[in-house]
Order: structure tokens, then sequence, then C-alpha cells
């Protein structure tokens, strides 16, 4: 236990503390007895009123609140330029009424209208001077800028004002024409001359100047005749090249690389195939690609399109055809295609090649030989590309024999049935309607030679059929009616339109698009298969549908992705 006398001693700054604790609780209270106090005062009222005895005198300002006008007129400046006007153009007019307010209120506003929409007192400047009345006394005399504009977005300088109303074309603002040209010649004249003089002395180092670049040029940056010096770079970059390669030396290069000039021999080499010689004709390089090749079937087709036409959609009829014949010698003939065109078939085994015919020798001892006389002036007729076609289809079977075969065609069976076949398109009133984009002929075919002797003595070349599906029907109803009404004399099988044609013309197209629904899918179906159990192949019409894709789940995809070799290739 601690003695008595021992107590417990306090802080020195103990005082200090004490005292700084009661200022603080004192500032306190004050403050919020301040702050009470202005709470219970009423709503304050203007301690000085006008003493003009109008109370209102600016009738257009009454929605304005009302400290705007307390105390003397300079106090609030935030309108003085919409309610300033030009003396100088005033003074000696008479006071009229404004024709814009209505009643007293539009002769005491001197000029001025109030715009509801902003909340805002506006003059219009589209009258005159004139029109206005006197500015009123009472309002200050300010000095007014230039540059100042008003609440509409006027210039409230007359002189300005004026000024852009004289400006009425591209030239004027421009300064290269009119009154605010004035005063601005001189200096712009001076300009000129100076960029002139400066390009002069400028050294030949300022073109590897990167600020030159074309594409680093300030498009903001005027012009003495409207073009920088990137325009003018580009410009003469852009001339250069133009003389340089002149277009008509480019058509010239595209005809000397389909041919495929040689130094050796002719010059002039008319098919490729791996183990030909190159420089063999066209007749000696036809004759050992397939005698060679020990082939199981002869195939002519006929590409007269630009290369690049010939889409994956052809190449699934050829695809189909090397499925059923493994063993088939495909030969294309073609102007346009390259002669390494199929190359990549070549190296998967497939014996396919292209060459370009030697008109002269594919048709001589043919009654057609007279076209390769002027096939200068044939290939410049409208319909050329097709009655080529037509007409070499018909020769090379005539003169090699063997099966010709249309782009668009997809084999579905084997053809080693067909011989002398041709098909029917179509058979109406017990008129058929034949069609040459299968047939298979032997060697010098009598029937053949019938249609060559019509082509040369019947060609039209303003008809786009004339020549092709026509000639064939117009030989075989000769023919016909020659033989007693009977052409087996000729050995000539006619396929039903089912075999080769199993979709006709008039609705191929409905079949590019996939079924709607289960009645159409069974539909579908049920043409599918009588499809693939009578019909021998499946021609697609690429004349009609060239500019459709077939979708996924149509008959038509179906059909053509039925033999692929090359399946991941897309439609």
């Amino acid at each position: 236990m601690l003695p008595h006398h021992h107590r417990r001693r306090r802080s020195p700054n103990f005082p200090q503390l004490c005292a700084a604790a009661s200022a603080a609780l004192l500032l306190l209270l004050l403050s919020l007895s301040l702050l009470h106090s202005r709470l219970n005062l009423p709503f304050p009222t203007n301690p000085n009123p006008n003493p003009n005895p109008n109370p209102n005198p600016f009738p257009l300002f009454d929605d304005a609140d009302n400290d705007a006008f307390d105390g003397p007129p300079v106090d609030d400046r935030i309108d003085e330029l919409d309610l300033l006007d030009d003396h100088s153009t005033s003074s000696n007019d008479d006071d009229e009424p404004d024709d814009l307010g209505s009643g007293s209120a539009s002769g005491s506003g001197g000029g001025l209208f109030w715009d509801h929409a902003l909340s805002v007192a506006r003059r219009s400047f589209a009258r005159s001077d004139s029109d206005f009345p006197d500015p009123d006394p009472d309002l200050p005399d300010l000095p007014l800028p230039a540059a100042a504009f008003g609440s509409d977005d006027q210039p409230v300088d007359d002189r300005v004002r004026n000024g852009l109303a004289s400006v009425r074309r591209i030239e004027h603002a421009l300064l290269l024409d009119g009154p605010l040209r004035e005063g601005w010649a001189r200096w712009l004249d001076g300009k000129g001359d100076f960029l002139r003089r400066d390009r002069m002395l400028r050294s030949n180092l300022e073109l590897l100047n990167p600020k030159n670049h074309p594409l680093l040029q300030d498009p903001d940056l005027p012009g003495v005749n409207g073009l920088t010096r990137g325009d003018r770079m580009v410009q003469n970059a852009i001339a250069k090249e133009m003389e340089k390669v002149p277009f008509g030396e480019i058509r010239i290069r595209a005809r000397v690389r389909r041919n495929l000039h040689l130094d050796k021999g002719e010059g002039r080499r008319w098919g490729y195939y791996p183990g030909i010689d190159p420089e063999a004709s066209f007749s000696e390089f036809v004759e050992h690609f397939f005698e060679d090749g020990r082939c199981g079937v002869r195939v002519f087709m006929v590409w007269n399109s630009p290369p690049w036409t010939f889409g994956v959609r052809h190449q699934r009829g050829l695809e189909s055809l090397l499925r059923h014949h493994r063993d088939a010698c495909v030969l294309v003939l073609s102007e346009t295609m390259e002669l390494e065109f199929f190359e990549g078939f070549v190296k998967d085994g497939f014996k396919v090649a292209v060459a370009m015919p030697d008109l002269d020798e594919l048709l001589k001892d043919t009654p057609t030989s007279f076209f390769s006389s002027v096939w200068f002036e044939w290939r410049k007729t409208k319909h050329y590309p097709i009655h080529y076609s037509e007409l070499i289809r018909l020769a090379a079977l005539y003169k090699y024999g063997g099966l010709y075969l249309d782009s668009d065609v997809v084999v579905l069976k084997p053809l080693h049935s067909l011989k002398n076949s041709i098909g029917i398109e179509d058979q109406l009133h017990g008129n058929s309607t034949f069609n040459g984009a299968i047939m298979a002929f032997d060697k010098q075919s009598p029937f053949l030679k019938e249609c060559l002797v019509e082509y040369h003595s019947t060609y039209d070349d303003t008809s786009l059929s004339w020549n092709g599906a026509d000639l064939l029907t117009r030989v075989s109803k000769r023919l016909y009616d020659k033989g007693n009404k009977s052409i087996g004399n000729l050995d000539i099988k006619m396929e039903p339109s089912f075999s080769f044609f199993p979709i006709s013309p008039t609705n191929i197209t409905r079949y590019f698009v996939a079924a709607s629904d289960e009645t159409e899918r069974a539909q579908e179906e049920v043409l599918f298969r009588s499809i693939m159990e009578s019909s021998m192949a499946f021609h697609f019409w690429n004349g009609l549908t060239y500019a459709l894709v077939p979708e996924p789940g149509s008959l038509v995809e179906k059909l053509l992705n039925l033999y692929c070799i090359r399946c991941k290739d897309l439609l």
C-alpha cells in the first residue's frame, strides 16, 4: 500500500490542452448558432430598390433573373454585344416602331426580339440598319471589336458582314478573284514569286528530304498551282510508268506465251506430256499420246474459255471420269490453257494432257478444211468460242475416234458400252432434239462426215446453236428420212434423254438449293436413286448455272461430290 503523502502527478501541459479544447468547442458552438440563424432568415429582398420610376425598363427581359438589373448597368455585361448598335449608321435615322414584336414591347425593345427557344435576346441582321430605331440611350457605349459575333452566330461589325455577303463563288473565298482580293493581291503575288525563286535556289538534295515524301505531305499547306511537291512527284512517276510499259505489247506477249514458241524445229509446241517429243507436230503428239499409253478409252474435251474459269465443278467432271476409267487417256483441246494445266493429275498417275489444235492438220481431208484458211478472220466473229468448240469436237472424233465429253458432265457409270451413240435431249410430239454433250463414234464415222458437210454448207456465224445441237438434229432427221425411216444401217444408237440428261435445263436451278422440308427431301431422294439406277451421266448445264453455288445437302452437290478425287476442294 502506497504511503499517504504519495499522490498522482499531473502533466505539465495539461492547462494548455484544456484551453485548446475549450476554444475548439466554443468555435463549434458559434458556427452552429450562426448557421441556425441564417437558415431561419426569410427570403432576402432587394435592399436598394431601383430609383427609376419605370419598374421594368427592359420589357424583353421579363423572364430574366431580377438580380441581373439590380445596381448599375455595367454590373452585368453578358449581353452587351447583342444590344449594341453602330451609331455611325443609325444616328440620322428616324425612330420607327419595330414590327418584330407586338404592342409597346416591340417599340421599346430597341430592335431586339426574344428567342424563347434559347432564352436570349436576338437582333435580326437580315434587314438593313435603317429599319431599326436608334439604340437605347441607357445602354453603355462600349468599344465594339470587329471579330465580335452576336448570339445568332452573325458578325456584329457591318463591314465584316458586307464582306462575307460579297463572297459568291469559290474563287472569292480562295482570294483568287472578287472584292476580298483587294489589298491581298500584292501579298499573294509576292508569295508566289518567293516560292518560285526559292525552288530555283534549293539544292538537289531536297529530294532526299523525308518531308518531301508524298505520304508525309500536309494537305493543308497551300500550293501555287494547286499541286504540292509530293503530288507532282507522284504525277511524274505515273507518267514515266505509263511510257515504260505501252499497252500494245501486252496482247502480243500474251499470244506468244499461249503458243509457247521454241527455238528448235518449227518453233511451236502443240502439246505436253512426259515422254513425248516436244518438237512433235500436232498429229504426231495425238498419235503418241493415245497409242503409247495403252488407253482403255480415248476421251476428248474442248475448252476455249479463259483458263481461270475452269473451276472445281468442271474438275469434278474430270475426276468422275477418272474414277470410272482409271486407264482413260484424256486429251483437252484448248487455245487458252497452259499445256501443263493438268500437271497435278499427271503426277498422281493419270493420263491427262492439253494440246493446242493445229487446224491445218486437224481439218485436213475433211469437208471443213476451209475454216483453217480463214481462221484469222473467223476468230473475230461474235460466237467464235462456241462455234470453234463445236467444230473441233466433230473433227477430232471423225479423225481419231473415241468419246467426247463436255466439261460440265459428271460420269455416273462406266462408258464402255457407248459406241456410235448420241444423246436425245428432249422429245416432244415425236420430234427428237439431240445434244452433243456426250458422243461416242468410231474413226471415219459416216454420221460425223455428214455433220461436217452440214457444218460447212450451212454455217451461220450469227446464230448460237445453229451449228451445234440444231446441226445434229437436222442431220439425224435427214438421215432418218433417207434410210426408209430408219438409220439402223449407219449403226447409230440414240440414247434416251434420262440416260445423259436426267434433269432438264428448265428444272436444274431448283436442285442447287437444299430441300426445305421433309416432303421435298423425300422427293429428291427418290430422284437421286432413279438417277443412280438409270443414268450414265449427269449434265449440270453450266451455261445456265455458272453463277450458282450448290448448297450443302442439295441434289446437285451430292452428284458433284459423289465420285470426287480431290474432295477437299470446295465447290
